[in-house]
């Protein structure tokens, strides 16, 4: 008589991969710091929802910018020190609050004789950068307010942006906590508010 088979072994159940590792960080990424002199982590409203190589600027530890997003700043830097140096020793703000402008050459604005007389957008603007940069702030915010507004981000530009290109501070990291679409629409009401209101001057 034939001896019973053996029964075929039975295959071990699979056991689970070993999870891998998390991936580096990068050197000097945006971490709480082991080493005080490496600076403090900026404030929470300045500092990045992810990890970024890091750069020590004013005793804290920023994000760091990449060669392209400072040159996007250099492009800015040096846009917002041409308006504020045109307007501040070029330009004379002209007494009807608007055509400034046109001592750069420019032409007079086409959109006030097709809508009948109404001001368009940006009607004022140039106008009130040379009130705000020869010392009349008032009399800049009360001939285009958003156009004085503009003024003012324009100056804070100058030295927000030279910290990106000379210290190598990424803003756009640094910002990306705010809230960008309440900021935005915001500006957008400010806009269309100063409009209406430059619109009542022009075509009144």
């Amino acid at each position: 008589m034939s001896e019973p088979s053996e029964a075929p072994p039975v295959p071990a159940a699979p056991t689970s991969a070993p999870l891998a590792p998390p991936p580096p960080r990068p050197p000097g990424a945006l971490t709480p710091p082991s080493d005080p002199s490496q600076g403090e982590l900026p404030p929470t409203w300045l500092r990045p929802n992810l990890d970024y190589p890091s750069v020590k600027a004013f005793g804290f530890r920023w994000a760091r910018a990449t060669w392209v997003e400072r040159t996007f700043w250099i492009v800015a830097l040096v846009g917002a020190l041409t308006c504020l140096s045109l307007a501040t020793f070029k330009l004379s703000p002209d007494p009807s609050g608007i055509g400034t402008h046109q001592q750069l050459g420019l032409p007079p604005c086409g959109f006030i004789a097709m809508s009948g007389g109404y001001p368009c957008p940006s009607c004022g603007y140039t106008t009130t950068f040379t009130l705000a940069a020869h010392g009349r702030p008032f009399d800049a915010f009360m001939n285009q307010p958003f156009g004085f507004v503009v003024f003012c981000l324009t100056v804070l530009a100058v030295p927000a942006t030279a910290v990106s290109v000379f210290r190598r501070v990424s803003l756009f990291a640094a910002t990306e906590r705010w809230p960008w679409f309440r900021i935005f629409a915001a500006l957008l009401l400010g806009w269309i508010g100063a409009w209406a209101y430059k619109a009542s001057f022009v075509a009144g």
